[in-house]
C-alpha cells in the first residue's frame, strides 16, 4: 500500500554535532568571543586530527521529540568586555540561527568563561599555536580598557 499525502509524516532529526557546529560558528561571530575551548579530551583529540573540530567547546542536550536543545559553550572572552552583555548577544544569535536552520528551539544556553585575554595575551597565545599548523585563530576586534 502506498503512502498518501495525508498519511505521510516526514521527519528530520539533527545530529548533536550539527547543532553544536551551528552554535559554535554563530557564537564565534559575536564580538568579545575570542574562541571556544574544549575540555582536555577535545584538546588531545584535536592534536591528532588534521583540522579543527567546529563543535569544540560546545555541548548540547537535545530532545528530538520536542525539537528543543540546551547548549553549553566554554569560551575565552576579550578582557575588559562585559560577560553578561556577550552572553546576551550570543544567546540571541545562537537561538535565532538554530531555529532558522533546524526548527529546534534553544531552551537553555550557558556560557562558561574559561579565560579573559587582552589583545597582547591573545597574540602571544596564537603565536605559540601558529607553530602547530593545525590551529589558527583570528585576532580579537577590540580588547577594551587596559
Amino acid at each position: 500500500m502506498e503512502a498518501t499525502a495525508t498519511s505521510l509524516k516526514p521527519e528530520v532529526v539533527f545530529d548533536d554535532t550539527v547543532l553544536a557546529k551551528i552554535a559554535s560558528n554563530t557564537a564565534q561571530e559575536v564580538e568579545g568571543v575570542l574562541s571556544l575551548q574544549g575540555n582536555l579530551i577535545d584538546d588531545i583529540s584535536n592534536r591528532f586530527t588534521d583540522k579543527d573540530r567546529p563543535q569544540t567547546g560546545v555541548s548540547v542536550d537535545t530532545d528530538d521529540d520536542d525539537q528543543t536543545v540546551g547548549i553549553e559553550l566554554t569560551a575565552i572572552l576579550a578582557y575588559g568586555k562585559n560577560g553578561q552583555e556577550i552572553l546576551a548577544r550570543v544567546a540571541d544569535k545562537v537561538a535565532k540561527a538554530v531555529k532558522s536552520m533546524t526548527g529546534y528551539q534553544v531552551t537553555k544556553l550557558k556560557l562558561v568563561v574559561k579565560d579573559m585575554l587582552t589583545t597582547e595575551e591573545w597574540r602571544q597565545q596564537n603565536d605559540k599555536q601558529e607553530k602547530a599548523p593545525e590551529k589558527k585563530h583570528p585576532e580579537p576586534k577590540d580588547d577594551g580598557p587596559h
